[in-house]
């Protein structure tokens, strides 16, 4: 056997199947290392003002949409022109459920994506920002069907009683849930049999396309998440890519107040930092500001919609 074993090895398939195994081991670790660095979280100096947008941390891609949306000039003069008359709410029957529901066409909030607009003032934790699917196609998605007598919903009795959810409909019936939790929101577009009937319904995870898959299961695990046992974290914890984030609305806002790049650097490093290293030819802190600045601008103008909501077009095409 162990003969037989070299001999195969030594044929030009067994040194082709060698090969692919030493190729395949060094794919997967590569892919291994990559995740491990995706997931690597920390916890940030939050002192002072920072301290402030600690609620940000735990927030999906969606929220941080509305985050930078919120601080468009144009979206709050849009914003200004609504009036509380054109969204009915009221508390479910049923259930402590929100449920509001759009009287008439909400044509400014959609050239934002949106599918009526929220209250500007607001953050996205708090916001009712609720996405239309074009803009946001991975969205979490259930189907619902009649529930058969005496039939349990594990979907509706395992949210319900620990998560605040607000059930939304708009001008063309099209229904959606968001769910709040663990300082999360997980929005959910509902297909199928309407919640609001007269006849208790089964709610159902569904993916309703092969598109970007993966994308969709992992925002699947995310809500299931809000629903999990455990304790909150206590410390907020970041990644690389919530941190340039954070520190891109921390400069909308300090720009906002009319403060200086220096400033907005004193802000998210520290006075010390600052006078030791903005002087410096290199240039870095400056270079890493203006980064920032130049990558908040871009999302809060129209960059959000492909870069955190997944959209295929930015503002700009959906405009015109």
């Amino acid at each position: 056997m162990g003969a037989g074993s070299q001999a195969d090895e030594e044929t030009p398939f067994g040194r082709i199947e060698k090969l692919l195994k030493v190729e395949i081991g060094i794919w997967l670790a590569r892919v291994g290392a990559t995740r491990k660095r995706q997931m690597k979280t920390y916890p940030l100096n939050s002192s002072g003002v920072l301290k402030r947008y600690d609620y940000l941390w735990p927030l999906s891609r969606d929220r941080w949409a509305w985050e930078y949306v919120r601080r468009n000039p144009k979206l709050r003069r849009d914003a200004e022109l609504r009036s509380d008359s054109e969204i009915s709410e009221k508390i479910a029957p049923c259930a402590p459920i929100r449920m509001l529901r759009s009287r008439v066409p909400q044509r400014l909030a959609e050239r934002w994506g949106l599918v009526f607009m929220p209250d500007p003032d607001l953050n996205g934790f708090e916001a009712d920002a609720v996405w239309n699917k074009h803009v946001y196609p991975d969205q979490v998605e259930i189907n619902c069907s009649p529930r058969a007598p005496g039939q349990k919903c594990d979907i509706w009795d395992r949210t319900v009683p620990i998560c605040d959810i607000t059930h939304i409909t708009d001008l063309q019936a099209r229904e959606y849930l968001l769910v709040r939790g663990k300082g999360c929101v997980v929005q959910v577009r509902c297909t199928g049999t309407s919640l609001i009937g007269l006849e208790p319904v089964k709610m159902k995870l569904t993916i309703s396309d092969l598109d970007d898959y993966e994308r969709k299961l992992k925002a699947q695990k995310a809500a299931l998440a809000l629903v999990e046992q455990g304790p909150v974290a206590e410390t907020p914890l970041w990644t690389k890519t919530t941190q340039i984030l954070r520190d891109g609305l921390v400069a909308l806002d300090c720009l906002e107040l009319g403060m200086s790049r220096r400033d907005i650097a004193v802000v998210l490093n520290g006075q010390e930092a600052i006078d030791a290293e903005w002087g410096l030819e290199t240039g870095t802190m400056k270079d890493a500001i203006r980064y920032i600045i130049r990558k908040a601008e871009g999302l809060r103008d129209g960059g959000y919609l492909v870069e955190l909501l997944g959209a295929e077009t930015g503002l700009d095409q959906r405009v015109a």
